[in-house]
């Protein structure tokens, strides 16, 4: 028999959970098909989430007080609500009064769908604009160097005193392997700027 599962989650602010709980009763969800997580909409890993997803079958309903309480983003809330159709189950909100078993319900369904592709879509695009942006105006893409100038004087200045790689590693405190990648881009910097 098709049951509804009810997810409720609060985070460590708010500790509305009293409201939600009596909003799953009231649509007559039984006390053991109700899911509470205490955890920020932010968080990747909602085990109680993963754990009312588990127990919904073909046929079920997966219900929840506002959408904000099961998606962490428009395009996570998409692909979950996408998965459901997949497996056959409906998915409703008490507040927002959603509802994917009737037509309204899916017609949302698949505007929220192509308002998170079209998010995903501008994204995409505006990173490839600032990259392209960055390149032509010459500056270095990827994670900043660790190895500054200033380091590089350092360790040639340790090397002339003797010292070996894993000693000039521990002064500058950085590892051996990237005192020597910084010590190669200076030598290639120095190289290229003298080939001009």
């Amino acid at each position: 028999m098709a049951k509804t599962v009810f997810y409720s989650r609060v985070s460590t602010r708010d500790q509305n959970l009293s409201l939600q709980i009596e909003a799953a009763k009231e649509i007559g969800v039984k006390t053991e098909n109700i899911f509470v997580e205490k955890a920020s909409c932010a968080r990747h890993d909602r085990p109680v989430l993963a754990k009312a997803l588990a127990a919904l079958e073909p046929g079920d309903t997966l219900a929840c007080f506002k959408l904000d309480r099961v998606g962490r983003s428009l395009a996570h809330l998409s692909k979950l609500l996408d998965d459901l159709t997949t497996r056959g189950i409906k998915f409703k909100t008490v507040s927002d009064g959603l509802d994917t078993s009737g037509s309204t319900g899916r017609l949302a369904l698949h505007m929220l769908a192509a308002v998170a592709q079209f998010e995903r879509d501008l994204i995409v695009e505006r990173t490839r604009a600032g990259l392209a942006t960055a390149k032509k105006s010459g500056k270095r893409l990827g994670a900043p160097t660790k190895f500054t100038p200033d380091m590089v004087k350092k360790a040639k200045s340790y090397f002339d005193k003797g010292l070996n790689g894993d000693e000039v590693a521990r002064q500058l405190k950085v590892s051996r392997r990237t005192l020597f990648r910084g010590l190669r881009a200076a030598r290639d910097h120095d190289e290229m700027a003298a080939g001009d």
